[in-house]
């Protein structure tokens, strides 16, 4: 008993022609990949921006106002992705390490975790945004 699968060319053909199209053009100015990924990461942005203000007790603001969204990276494999949180190239900052996961140091601290628990929470919600968006962006180009 054989297996047939026909299409697979015509498939690859539209998959390619899809990624051109979001690769080339773009909402907001910009490439419609790096817009979607940062547009669907606000949702972690916004709950890790909440976990930074609560816990810790806020005492300067500089944890807070370092959380940003990167831009989309390509990656040499295929794919893209983009980065929430603090960007120390930027000036963020420097201690989100210490304050994520705690220190020993001469005064020791506990872990007060705003990164992860941001993610856990709301990454379906992200997820759920990129898929729509994709959508959005593929039907409005006529690929869908």
């Amino acid at each position: 008993m054989g297996l047939e699968i026909t299409g697979a060319t015509e498939l690859s053909q539209d998959i390619n022609e899809m990624a051109d199209a979001l690769r080339t053009s773009g909402g907001n100015g910009g490439k419609a990949c790096n817009w979607i990924l940062q547009n669907a990461a606000q949702p972690i942005l916004e709950q890790m921006l909440i976990n930074a203000s609560s816990n810790p007790k806020v005492i300067s603001g500089k944890l807070r106002g370092s959380i940003k969204i990167g831009r989309a990276v390509r990656h040499r494999k295929g794919g893209y992705s983009v980065t929430v949180g603090i960007h120390r190239a930027d000036g963020g900052a420097a201690y989100g390490n210490p304050v994520e996961f705690g220190h020993g140091g001469p005064h020791p601290a506990p872990p007060h975790p705003f990164v992860r628990p941001a993610f856990d929470a709301r990454v379906d919600e992200a997820y759920e945004k990129v898929k729509q968006q994709l959508i959005t962006a593929l039907t409005s180009r006529g690929l869908l």
